[in-house]
């Protein structure tokens, strides 16, 4: 019984450490950003996988002021050096309505974490310049993914607005990266 315990008291402390090693990696991803490359896993951390490589349908819900939700259906592409890009919703046009950049990173447990930014869109739940931190698990033999993230804005006369509370689903349509 002892022994049990242990185990899913010592699982129970992995969980948040993992988190945190994703947490502090995608923080050092995004302060070098502009570096075009990223450091190597600190020792100790877990083995990264590639998981989410690939491309992949999200459905992100963003809470507006009003406490209502905003629904946006971006395609990301997960790139194999950490990058992602992502495009949101085309016009009839083919014009997206806004393109974001950031990084990624994943563990062997199937947490991930991402670091996203793009401009507002001016019919927008929220206008300027976002930035998002999302945490979240994939699922489904690592076909699905759910994350949830604080996001703030950053408006053109200097002002923020933030937290923000965002969510998101996801589906891999692909393992392409083009």
């Amino acid at each position: 019984m002892s022994e049990t315990r242990s185990t899913e008291a010592s699982r129970t402390r992995r969980t948040p450490r993992s988190r945190r090693a994703l947490l502090a990696g995608l923080t050092v991803s995004a302060a070098i950003a502009g570096t075009l490359t990223l450091s190597a896993a600190p020792s100790g951390a877990a083995p990264r996988t590639d998981s989410l490589v690939g491309t992949w349908d999200l459905t992100v819900s963003v809470t507006k002021p009003d406490g209502s939700a905003a629904v946006t259906t971006p395609r990301f592409v997960f790139a194999p050096d950490h990058r992602l890009s992502a495009e949101g919703p085309k016009d009839s046009n083919g014009v997206p309505a806004y393109v974001a950049h950031g990084f990624w990173n994943e563990d062997d447990h199937g947490d991930i974490a991402m670091y996203i930014s793009h401009s507002g869109r001016p019919d927008g739940a929220y206008l300027g310049a976002v930035q998002a931190e999302h945490l979240g698990r994939l699922s489904h033999h690592d076909t699905r993914f759910s994350t949830h993230a604080y996001a703030f804005t950053t408006q053109q006369d200097g002002t923020t607005q933030g937290p923000i509370s965002v969510s998101s689903t996801a589906v891999k349509v692909s393992d392409a990266t083009q």
